[in-house]
């Protein structure tokens, strides 16, 4: 039996493009869920031009308990939110990648939030999944994120 935290990695296409207001309802909503469940990890979404039309996308990294961020990824899936779900990688790590957030999240305008906690920007319109070719790249760029962020920062 495997040892260690588990984790899941997933990217999605946002149903519609979503609000300032519609992201801090979805952050507010994760942090108390994943609380509740001991669960941790990071949400990114961005806004651009993919292919033929601006949408928005999401790449997502949850720990946990298996069970519980089973349970978790099996809500996303049902949440209309979310289209075009791929799951890009799970597995077991030694230790929790992001250990103080119950989820660190990049916001679509961090100017605008920069006295929440956990807030971050990434300059990148582009899709994350054209550049990393596996759940374990995935999980070290968003390691990164969290390192860079998490040291009393708490942008």
């Amino acid at each position: 039996m495997p040892t260690g935290i588990y984790y899941l990695v997933y990217t999605s296409i946002a149903s519609r493009l979503m609000s300032d207001g519609d992201l801090l309802f979805l952050l507010a909503q994760s942090r108390r869920n994943n609380t509740s469940l001991g669960l941790t990890g990071m949400l990114l979404y961005m806004e651009g031009r993919f292919i033929t039309k601006t949408e928005g996308r999401f790449i997502q990294f949850l720990e946990g308990e298996k069970e519980k961020v089973s349970t978790m990824y099996n809500s996303i899936c049902a949440d209309e939110r979310n289209k075009s779900i791929l799951l890009l990688g799970s597995g077991f790590w030694h230790k929790r990648s992001f250990p103080a957030w119950s989820m660190g999240f990049s916001p679509l305008n961090a100017d605008q939030h920069h006295n929440i906690a956990n807030f971050f920007h990434l300059n990148d319109d582009i899709s994350l999944t054209s550049h990393l070719s596996d759940a374990n790249e995935t999980a070290d760029f968003l390691r990164s994120f969290y390192i860079i962020n998490v040291d009393g920062k708490n942008l």
